[in-house]
C-alpha cells in the first residue's frame, strides 16, 4: 500500500557550480560486485521523537546504474538493485529523492522536484521508483515494504555526504505491571516477586546488548489513596527498579528514576466497589522504561 506524502516544489532551484565530483557515483557502484552488500534486512527499532527514520530500498531490477539518493540536494548514496539503506533526519520538511542516470547534471542536487514533511518518531519506507524518469520515491506501508525487504540486503558501501543525515537515536518503551513486579502496595527490593526478578533480568540483558545512552525508569501509581502517598510509592518503585538494573550490570551513568504518582493514568476507573476499582486500575500501577541510544549500523 502506498502513501502520498510528497508535494511538488513550487519553484525550480537555481543551478550552481558543482564544488566537487561525486566520487560515489552510480557508474562506480555499477562496477562493484557482491561485496557492496551486507546483512539481510531485520526490522528497525523505533526512533526518537525528534527524528524521522528512513528505510530506502530498491528492488532487484535489471538495472546497471545506481539510484542516486539525495537529501536536501546532497548525495546520501547510490542504491544498486537489491539493496537498501537506513538513515535518520531531523523531523520536518525535506527534499528526499532518487535519480537513476542523472549524470552529468546531477539533477537531484541542482533541481529537486518534490518535498515532503517527515514526522518525528516515525519510520518511512521509501522505494526507488521503477520508472527511471521519476524521482519521487514510492512511500510504502511498513508491512508491504518489509515483505519486499526480506529478499534485499544492506548496502554497505554508501558514502553519505548529506549534512541533514544524523545518527539514528533509537527509542524503546517498555511497560511493566507493578502487580507483576511487586507484591501489592509494596516497593522494596525484598518485595519484588520471582516473576519480577526474571523480567528485570531479561530487560537488563537486552539493555546491555544495545548502544544505550540513557534509561528513564518511571514509576506510576493508581489514583486510589492520597496524592502524596501515590507519589512516594511511584518514586520508591522506580528507585528500586533502577537499583536492580544497576546491580545486573546496566552500567550507564545516565539511568535515572522518576516518580509520576497517579498523574499519568492509562485507564479511567470511575464508580464501583473498592475491589472493582483496584482491579480496574491494575494497568495504572506500572513501571515504564524509556531506553534511548544510538544504532551502530548507520
Amino acid at each position: 500500500m502506498e502513501y502520498p506524502i510528497y508535494r511538488a516544489m513550487h519553484r525550480a532551484a537555481q543551478l550552481s557550480i558543482l564544488s566537487a565530483a561525486i566520487s560515489c557515483s552510480a557508474s562506480v557502484l555499477a562496477n562493484q560486485n557482491e561485496s557492496i552488500f551486507g546483512a539481510a534486512y531485520h526490522p528497525v527499532e523505533s526512533v526518537a521523537a525528534e527524528q524521522s527514520q528512513v528505510v530506502f530500498f530498491r528492488g532487484a531490477d535489471q538495472g546497471t546504474q545506481g539510484a542516486n539518493v539525495y537529501v536536501d540536494r546532497e548525495l546520501q548514496g547510490a542504491l544498486m538493485p537489491g539493496g537498501y539503506t537506513v538513515f535518520c533526519i531531523p523531523a520536518g520538511e525535506h527534499t528526499l529523492e532518487s535519480y537513476i542516470g542523472d549524470e552529468p547534471l546531477y539533477e537531484g542536487k541542482l533541481n529537486p522536484r518534490a518535498s515532503a514533511v517527515f514526522e518525528g518518531g516515525k519510520t518511512y519506507f521509501l522505494e526507488v521508483p521503477v520508472n527511471p524518469k521519476s524521482s519521487t520515491p514510492v512511500v510504502q506501508a511498513r508491512q508491504s515494504a518489509e515483505r519486499q525487504l526480506q529478499s534485499l540486503r544492506l548496502q554497505r558501501h554508501v558514502i553519505n555526504r548529506a549534512s541533514a543525515v544524523v545518527p539514528c537515536e533509537t527509542e524503546t518503551r517498555l511497560s511493566l505491571r507493578s502487580d507483576v513486579l511487586f507484591h501489592f502496595g509494596k516497593s522494596g527490593y525484598s518485595d519484588i516477586t520471582d516473576v519480577g526478578h526474571a523480567e528485570l533480568r531479561k530487560i537488563a540483558e537486552a539493555i546491555k546488548s544495545q548502544h544505550v545512552e540513557s534509561v528513564e525508569v518511571g514509576g506510576h501509581a493508581d489514583p486510589i489513596g492520597s496524592v502524596q502517598s501515590n507519589q512516594r510509592l511511584s518514586e520508591a518503585r522506580a528507585q528500586t527498579v533502577k537499583s536492580v538494573l544497576l546491580q545486573l550490570g546496566v552500567g550507564t551513568e545516565a539511568i535515572r528514576a522518576v516518580g509520576y504518582g497517579s498523574s499519568e493514568p492509562v485507564v479511567q476507573c470511575d464508580g464501583g466497589s473498592r475491589n472493582d476499582r483496584i482491579n480496574c486500575n491494575a494497568p495504572n500501577r506500572r513501571v515504564d522504561l524509556l531506553i534511548r541510544g544510538k544504532r551502530s549500523d548507520t
